[in-house]
């Protein structure tokens, strides 16, 4: 049962990133072509929405080696 929620955890904790990166993307994209002045400080902004985004896939697979190797309690 373990096994099960640790496989779902990782599965929805890569599918909402590859999500939010989608939408990170299409942002930056959109702003650089209202105003392409501003790319450098649009870039930065992307990055730094990327590197949030990206953490939470390490995050939700911490927990799911805790919860698949672990005694099943947090």
């Amino acid at each position: 049962m373990f096994d099960i929620a640790a496989g779902l955890l990782l599965g929805m904790g890569a599918l909402g990133s590859g999500v939010g990166d989608g939408l990170v993307m299409s942002k930056y994209v959109e702003g650089i072509s209202r105003q392409p002045e501003a790319r450098g400080q649009i870039f930065a902004g992307s990055i730094l929405g990327i590197a949030f985004v990206e953490a939470f896939p390490v995050i939700a697979m911490a927990f799911g080696i805790i919860i698949l190797f672990g005694s099943g309690q947090l």
